[in-house]
């Protein structure tokens, strides 16, 4: 799988980009719950990585302070 990096960040970029543009124009009720759907799922997968990060912090303070 050989993918160049340039066009790959612009591709993606893109479709951020037209997804904020798409945003801001009227839409309808499918389109609407769609997103919303996404980004909440999206805040979701952040949510629980930073819950993640942070207990292992704890774990890894804890297993420092017992030496």
């Amino acid at each position: 799988m050989d993918i160049d990096l340039a066009p790959a960040l612009v591709m993606f970029y893109s479709c951020v980009v037209g997804f904020i543009v798409g945003w801001f124009f009227p839409r309808g009720r499918l389109l609407k719950a769609i997103q919303l759907r996404l980004l909440k799922a999206l805040h979701n997968f952040f949510a629980d990585e930073e819950e993640y990060i942070t207990h292992k912090a704890e774990k890894i303070k804890r297993v420092v302070k017992r030496k």
